[in-house]
C-alpha cells in the first residue's frame, strides 16, 4: 500500500504497557501492506519514524499540531490518524476518500472498562483519512489564524475540532467532510489518561457486551491492559 502513511500521536500519558499492546497492534496491521508511519509524540518513543515534541502539554491546538508535522514528514499521497488508545483493522486503513474532502469512519465503538462496548453517531480525528496536501494545507490555515500563544484565550475555540466541522464557528475555509463505514469497528477506549476523560455513555447510544472480530469486551480490556 504505497499511497498511504499512518500518522500515531500521542502525549504519552498511557500505561506503558498499554501504549505497547496498542502499537504492537498497529504494526501488525500495517505490516500486511508495510504501510509507513510516523509517530509524533511528546517523549521519544521507538515507533516508525518518531517526532518528539517535548512535553508540550494536552490540549486540542497540540493534538493538531502534532498531526500537521507528521503530515509533513509523510511522502505519500493520503494519510490516516492514528490514535494511541484506538484499534484499527487493514479494511479501515483500505478506505481512500477524494482528494478534496476529510473522510471518517463512523462505524467506531468504545471500549469500556464495565464490560461492554458502546457506540455513540459521533465521528472523531482518531477515524480520519484523507488527501495529505489537503490536510497540511487545512491545518497551516488554521494555526495561521489562530497560533498557539491565542488558543487558550478564545472562547470560540472550544469548536477546535476535526476538519469539516466547525469551519463556520471559527471563521475558517469550509472543507468537506464524508462519512464511511466497514464491516468491522475501530475501536477507542473509554479511559481516564485520554484527552477527553471517561465518558458517561448516553441513553441514544448502543451497548453491547460482545462485537464480531474484537470479542468481549471484558476480555479485550483484559488484554490490552495487562
Amino acid at each position: 500500500m504505497e499511497d498511504l502513511t499512518l500518522i500515531y500521536y500521542t502525549a504519552n500519558k498511557i500505561s506503558d504497557y498499554f501504549a505497547n499492546q496498542v502499537r504492537y497492534h498497529l504494526w501488525r496491521v500495517s505490516s500486511r501492506k508495510e504501510i509507513p508511519i510516523i509517530s509524533v509524540s511528546h517523549l521519544p518513543t521507538a515507533f516508525g519514524g518518531n517526532i518528539c515534541v517535548g512535553e508540550i502539554g494536552s490540549s486540542s491546538w497540540n493534538i493538531y499540531y502534532q498531526i500537521l508535522l507528521g503530515a509533513k514528514a509523510a511522502k505519500t499521497k493520503y494519510v490516516a490518524m492514528a490514535e494511541d488508545d484506538s484499534l484499527y483493522t487493514f479494511e479501515h486503513f483500505s478506505y481512500r476518500p477524494e482528494d478534496d474532502e476529510f473522510a471518517y469512519n463512523t462505524n467506531r465503538w468504545n471500549v469500556n472498562k464495565k464490560q461492554f462496548y458502546h457506540r455513540r453517531n459521533r465521528p472523531g480525528m482518531c477515524e480520519c483519512i484523507c488527501n495529505r496536501e489537503l490536510l497540511i494545507d487545512t491545518l497551516e490555515t488554521r494555526i495561521k489564524k489562530y497560533p498557539r500563544e491565542e488558543y487558550a484565550h478564545i472562547k470560540h475555540l472550544k469548536y477546535y475540532g476535526e476538519p469539516g466541522r466547525y469551519e463556520a464557528e471559527l471563521g475558517l475555509p469550509i472543507v468537506k467532510r464524508k462519512h464511511f463505514q466497514t464491516e468491522i469497528p475501530v475501536l477507542t477506549f473509554n479511559h481516564r489518561p485520554s484527552y477527553g476523560g471517561v465518558r458517561a455513555p448516553l441513553k441514544t447510544d448502543v451497548i453491547k457486551e460482545e462485537l464480531p472480530y474484537w470479542g468481549k469486551s471484558t476480555d479485550l480490556w483484559m488484554r490490552m491492559h495487562g
